[in-house]
C-alpha cells in the first residue's frame, strides 16, 4: 500500500500512536527514518543491554532479534508499512519491546521457532493489551462470551477495560480493517484510578508493567493469549453498537 496521510484518523484502534508527536504520523510521505531514530535518542529507548535503539535499513549476517540484541539496530524497510508500525511500536511500548526482544534471545534464536519464541512472535505482532480492573470481566473474554461481555456489560467494559494495540502486523490490518481481524490479549489487571489518567500516563503505565509481567511470567506457548475479534472493541466501529452484530458466529465464535 501506499502512504495514506490520513491514516491515523481512520481508526479508534490507533489511539494509543496518537500519544507520539505529529511529525512521526502526520506527513504528505513516508517518515524519515532519521526522524523515528532522533525521537528514540531523546527519550532514551534503549535494548535490555543499554544499546541505544536505532532503525535503519541495514541488516547484518545476524537473525532479526539477534541484531537488534547485539547492536541496538532494528532492520526497518523504507516506505513499508509494517516496519513503519513496528518502529512506532518501539517508541510507545519501549520497554516491552526490550523485553519481548530479550526473551526471544533467551529462548534461542534458531532457524525454527520454538513454541516459546511462536508465544513471543504472535505477541509482538499481534498483541493487544487489555486493562481490566474486574477479573469477572476479563473471565468473559476468556471464555468467548461475547454477548454478556460487550452487549449485557457495555457500560462496564467501557469504565473497566481498555484496550491498547502492541501488535504491528495488527496496526497495519487497520488500514483496511474486516470483521475476523484478531488479537491476542494479554491482561494487565489495573486500579479504578487507571482509567481516570491521560492517553499518554495510561500508556507508560502499561509498558512498565507489560515489561514487568512478561520478564517475570514469560509466554510459553500462543495458547495462552486469549483471541478477540478487534472490532468488537466498543467504539472500535459504529456497527457494534447494535447487539445483533454479536451474533456473527463466523467472527464472534462460541
Amino acid at each position: 500500500m501506499n502512504w495514506q496521510p490520513d491514516w491515523l484518523a481512520r481508526s479508534p484502534l490507533f489511539a494509543p500512536l496518537t500519544t507520539l508527536p505529529q511529525a512521526l504520523t502526520h506527513s504528505a510521505g513516508w517518515i524519515d527514518t532519521n526522524q523515528l531514530n532522533q525521537f528514540a535518542t531523546e527519550h532514551g529507548i534503549r535494548n535490555v543491554s543499554g544499546l541505544s535503539i536505532q532503525f535503519s535499513s541495514d541488516t547484518s549476517a545476524l537473525a532479526y532479534e539477534a541484531q537488534i540484541a547485539r547492536t541496538g539496530l532494528v532492520p526497518t524497510r523504507p516506505s513499508n508499512w509494517h516496519d513503519y508500525f513496528n518502529a512506532l511500536a518501539w517508541l510507545i511500548w519501549p520497554h516491552s519491546k526490550a523485553a519481548l526482544n530479550q526473551l526471544h534471545v533467551l529462548a534461542g534464536i534458531t532457524p525454527q521457532r520454538n513454541r516459546q519464541r511462536d508465544a513471543l512472535t504472535l505477541l509482538d505482532e499481534s498483541g493487544v493489551i487489555v486493562a481490566c480492573a474486574d477479573p469477572a470481566l476479563w473471565q468473559l473474554l476468556q471464555q468467548h462470551q461475547w454477548h454478556e461481555l460487550f452487549v449485557v456489560n457495555r457500560e462496564r467494559v467501557e469504565k473497566e477495560m481498555a484496550f491498547h494495540v502492541l501488535g504491528h502486523a495488527l496496526y497495519e490490518k487497520a488500514l483496511q480493517p474486516y470483521p475476523g481481524m484478531t488479537g491476542k490479549c494479554q491482561v494487565i489487571m489495573v486500579e479504578g484510578d487507571f482509567f481516570g489518567l491521560d492517553n499518554t500516563q495510561r500508556q507508560h503505565q502499561l509498558d512498565r508493567l507489560l515489561a514487568q509481567q512478561l520478564l517475570q511470567h514469560p509466554p510459553l506457548t500462543p495458547r495462552e493469549f486469549a483471541a478477540l475479534p478487534v472490532l468488537g472493541i466498543p467504539g472500535v466501529t459504529p456497527e457494534n453498537t447494535q447487539p445483533a452484530y454479536y451474533q456473527n458466529t463466523q467472527v464472534f465464535r462460541p
